[in-house]
C-alpha cells in the first residue's frame, strides 16, 4: 500500500509538470557573425594594370627638376575595401645623397615630391608638404593639401578615399618630382638610387 502511495505520488506531481505552459516567445532573436578576409592591399601598376617595380627619369642635368612622363599607377588590390596611402623614401646609397626638408640643396644631394592626381602636374604644381620623408606620410585633402595639387578635389584623386575598381586599371596615378643640386661629383647613370615605398591604411 506504501509503494502504491509513493507512485500515485510521483505520477501526480508529474502529470502537474507536465501541464505548466510554455512561455511564449515573439519575436525571438538571431545574433549573425561573419569573418571579413580582405585585408589592405597596394601596389604600384603601370596604366595597363600590370606591376611595376622601378622608374627610371632618364637623363638629367645638375640644377633640374623632372616629373616623371608615364604615370606610376596605385592600384588598390584589396578586393574591395576603401585605403588612404602614405608616401616614403629610403636612400640605398651610392653617391647622390636624400635630403628630405625644404632647404637649398647641397652638393650632391636630391630630393623627391610626390602627387596624387590624375594628370601629370608641372614642377611648379610641387609645394613643401608634398616632400617625401624617410617617415610615412600620410596623403591629406584638407587645407595642408599633403600629396595634392587641388585641396577641393574629392577622395581618390589625393590618395584619400580610394575605392578600388575591379583591378582592371590602377585607380589613381602618382607623380614623382625628382630634384637635383646645381653642384655634384657623380655623372653616369645611377641606378637605384633611392627606393619609394607607399602604404594603404
Amino acid at each position: 500500500m506504501k509503494r502504491l502511495s509513493i507512485a500515485m505520488l510521483l505520477a501526480a506531481m508529474l502529470s502537474l509538470l507536465g501541464s505548466s505552459p510554455a512561455l511564449a516567445v515573439n519575436p525571438d532573436t538571431l545574433t549573425l557573425t561573419v569573418s571579413i578576409g580582405n585585408t589592405l592591399s597596394v601596389r604600384f601598376a603601370t596604366t595597363g594594370g600590370a606591376n611595376l617595380d622601378a622608374y627610371d627619369f632618364g637623363a638629367m642635368l645638375l640644377g633640374q627638376a623632372s616629373v616623371n612622363t608615364t604615370a606610376i599607377g596605385i592600384d588598390n588590390d584589396s578586393g574591395g575595401l576603401t585605403e588612404s596611402y602614405q608616401l616614403s623614401i629610403g636612400d640605398t646609397g651610392g653617391g647622390l645623397i636624400l635630403r628630405t626638408d625644404n632647404a637649398a640643396l647641397s652638393f650632391n644631394e636630391y630630393r623627391v615630391r610626390g602627387i596624387f592626381q590624375a594628370a601629370a602636374p608641372s614642377p611648379a604644381n610641387f609645394a613643401n608638404n608634398d616632400i617625401i620623408t624617410g617617415s610615412a606620410v600620410a596623403a591629406t585633402d584638407n587645407t595642408t593639401g599633403i600629396f595634392c595639387v587641388d585641396t577641393t578635389t574629392p577622395g581618390g584623386e589625393d590618395g584619400v578615399s580610394v575605392v578600388p575598381n575591379g583591378n582592371t586599371t590602377p585607380e589613381i596615378n602618382l607623380w614623382l618630382e625628382l630634384e637635383l643640386a646645381a653642384t655634384g661629383s657623380i655623372s653616369g647613370t645611377q641606378t637605384a638610387f633611392a627606393t619609394v615605398y607607399i602604404n594603404a591604411v
